[in-house]
Formats: structure tokens, C-alpha cells, sequence
């Protein structure tokens, strides 16, 4: 009871004492800021311009305005919504299966916690005492290879069967399509504030979120999108969302002292120092842990249940925790589409109501195989994640 008590006491303020963790509500801020500044209606104005003439195009910008929306937000729900709210009435006025274009969106939608900013990303780092730079230009190659490998996944089915997405009416002009392309100067400016000055190492991952937050107020301003009213939004919003991570964190922080005391930790390192298996399945193992647990828990909770006991199994193999941080966040995007408590679905669930939940789930089946092709290619080629992390300052 001393301990309970001691716990209670001093863990919830160690858990969220840390300037690192300050990242976490400017990047919260820096998505409602962009949200409010309209970039996201901007994006896929563009994305519908170059891509709307391809198999599947809506679908494709839909891809393509998720992988730009989540280069300034850290978390994927808002995404959904976001999405649902913009590229669906689209797709339904195409005549598009209305299967494809659900699924679509909760799977382009997880590429919101992959593209940095991550928060899922600053948690891990910040638990396993990694750079939070580092582990944000690593998630750079792997999201860029996922939004690719949607899109081609949507091309593949819609050349295979035309019916599912009819092809764009509208013509664009080749001049209209290249002046569309001056819309990506806020995301570009934006994307390139935050990583360029952590990766030119000017500034660390929680500074350069202010420096983004800032930037982010001048494009809404240059947008004449600027309002007190957004402002509050986008403030109140930031409060909300923060308090939520930071109580789940707190919560964690209590039940994995718990986890220790009662030596489960360390049982289960001995289990995988015990069973000497070559480094590359411990880490398969380590892996598809996440999928069962995707079931029943969310993205935060996840990691800071996990990550406490698999590192110091991963750090005695001498696995690299950049490499393997990257992975988890991917596994980690796959419990934001698998049954019964995908985050994705439900939000899409409550901006459709008509659709039923069995269908939508069913329309993500094929997204997740995406997300667990790329695990694979990032697990046989490392390189993918490491390469730019280590051409940091």
C-alpha cells in the first residue's frame, strides 16, 4: 500500500514532466492551425486536378491529400473526419463504389501517425530516451512508400474493374494543372519549417513544432483565413486533445510501475533472453504483439504499455531503436482499421452513419495488407529508415 500510494503520488507528475513532451500539444496546434488555414480543401483541389484523370483518381487524391495534411499533423482521427467531409461527397457524385471510397479514406487516413510530425513517434522516443528528430526524419521514406503503395493498390483495382471508379468527367488544361500546383506552397512551407530545421539540427523536435505553430499562424494569416474565432477552435481543440494524451499517459505511467513491481517486465525479457532466437524473428515476434493488442487498445496506450518492456530485450539484442520505433508506429496503424475497436472506423462510422460498421471494416481489410507489406520492406531493408536519420547533423 506504501507503494500504491507513493505511486499515485509522484508518477503522474514524472510521466509528463519532460520539455520533450512539450511537442506534443504545438504539434496538436500545428494540425488545427493548417485545418483552419484550409489547407486541406486546398490539397485536394490539387490532388483532383493532377490526378483526378487517373484509374481511381479521386481515390488517389484522396491518398495524396492525407500524405500532405499528415506532413502537419500528428495524429490520424481529425484526418478521417477532415476527409470524410471533403473527398466523399466527390466520390459519391462520380459514382464511385461506395466500398472503395470508405475504405479509402480510414486507410489513407492512418498515414497521419507514419508522416511526421508523429505523436505516437515523440512517445516512443521519449520513453526509450532516443532523439525525437531522429525518429521523425526515419518515418520520412516508409510514409512516402506507403502513400505510393496506395495509390498503386487503387490504380491495380480500378484498371482490373472500371466500374468501381468511374473516370473524371472534368478536363484540366496542363497550364491549370501546373498553376494548381502553386496551392502546395503552405504545405511546403510548413513541412519544411519543422523538419528542415530539426534536420539541419538548428532547432530539436519540440522547438521547431513552436517554429511550425508560428509559420502555420502566418500562412492562415497570408490565406486570410485568420480569425479569432479559428484561433480559438484550433486553440480549444489543442487543449482537448492534449489533456486526453497526457491523463493516458499518466494512467500508463501507473500501471507499468505496477507491471515492474510485480516482476512481469523482467519474466518477460527472460522468456526472449531464454528462448536465444536469432535477432530478426525476436523482433517478427515483437512485431505482431501489436496486432492482438491493436484490438483492444489505442495508439497511445500501446506504446507506453509496450515499449517499456520490449526495449531493454531490443537494446540487450543491440536492435536499432530508430528501426524498430519506425515499425511499431506502422504496426500501431494497423489497429486504427482492425476489428472490433479500429479508431478509424468508428470516427468514419460516426461522419456516415448510413454505413454499417461490419462494411466499413471490411473495406479496410485490404488497406491493412498494404500497411503489413510495408512493415515487410522496411524489416528486410532496414536502410529505408535508417538512411536519413543518419545523414543528420
Amino acid at each position: 500500500s506504501h507503494l500504491a500510494f507513493y505511486a499515485l503520488s509522484t508518477t503522474p507528475y514524472n510521466a509528463i514532466f519532460s520539455f520533450s513532451l512539450v511537442a506534443i500539444p504545438m504539434f496538436i496546434l500545428l494540425g488545427n492551425l493548417a485545418n483552419e488555414a484550409g489547407v486541406t480543401d486546398e490539397l485536394f483541389s490539387i490532388g483532383n486536378k493532377v490526378l483526378g484523370r487517373c484509374p481511381g483518381g479521386l481515390g488517389m487524391a484522396t491518398v495524396f491529400t492525407c500524405a500532405g495534411f499528415a506532413a502537419t499533423t500528428g495524429s490520424s482521427v481529425g484526418m478521417v473526419a477532415a476527409m470524410t467531409r471533403i473527398a466523399l461527397p466527390q466520390m459519391d457524385r462520380y459514382g464511385y463504389d461506395r466500398r472503395l471510397s470508405l475504405g479509402t479514406i480510414a486507410g489513407a487516413g492512418t498515414l497521419g501517425i507514419l508522416i511526421p510530425p508523429s505523436i505516437p513517434m515523440v512517445i516512443y522516443a521519449i520513453n526509450t530516451e532516443q532523439s525525437v528528430g531522429k525518429i521523425l526524419m526515419g518515418g520520412i521514406i516508409p510514409g512516402v512508400i506507403m502513400a505510393v503503395g496506395m495509390c498503386a493498390y487503387l490504380a491495380i483495382r480500378c484498371i482490373i474493374n472500371p466500374k468501381l471508379a468511374p473516370r473524371s468527367t472534368e478536363k484540366f488544361t496542363a497550364k491549370e494543372r501546373l498553376k494548381s500546383l502553386k496551392g502546395l506552397w503552405s504545405i511546403v512551407v510548413l513541412f519544411g519549417s519543422v523538419l528542415g530545421a530539426i534536420y539541419a539540427g538548428w532547432a530539436t523536435a519540440t522547438e521547431a513544432a513552436g517554429i511550425g505553430c508560428l509559420v502555420a499562424i502566418i500562412v492562415a494569416a497570408i490565406n486570410k483565413k485568420l480569425s479569432f474565432k479559428a484561433l480559438k477552435n484550433a486553440f480549444f481543440d489543442t487543449i482537448k486533445t492534449t489533456c486526453m494524451i497526457m491523463m493516458i499517459s499518466v494512467g500508463a505511467a501507473v500501471f507499468q510501475l505496477f507491471l515492474t513491481r510485480c516482476g512481469f517486465a523482467s519474466a518477460f525479457a527472460n522468456v526472449f533472453i531464454q528462448a536465444s532466437m536469432p535477432i530478426f524473428w525476436m523482433v517478427v515476434v515483437l512485431l505482431l504483439v501489436y496486432i492482438p493488442l491493436g484490438m483492444f487498445f489505442d495508439t497511445m496506450g500501446m506504446i507506453l504499455l509496450t515499449v517499456p518492456i520490449f526495449y531493454p530485450v531490443l537494446k540487450a539484442a543491440g536492435v536499432d531503436p530508430i528501426w524498430f520505433g519506425v515499425m511499431v508506429v506502422m504496426m500501431i496503424q494497423i489497429s486504427l482499421l482492425s476489428p472490433p475497436v479500429g479508431l478509424n472506423v468508428y470516427v468514419l462510422k460516426g461522419c456516415v452513419p448510413e454505413a454499417s460498421l461490419g462494411s466499413i471494416f471490411k473495406a479496410s481489410l485490404p488497406w491493412v495488407g498494404i500497411q503489413l507489406a510495408v512493415v515487410t520492406i522496411v524489416l528486410l531493408i532496414p536502410q529505408t529508415v535508417t538512411w536519413l536519420p543518419s545523414l543528420m547533423k
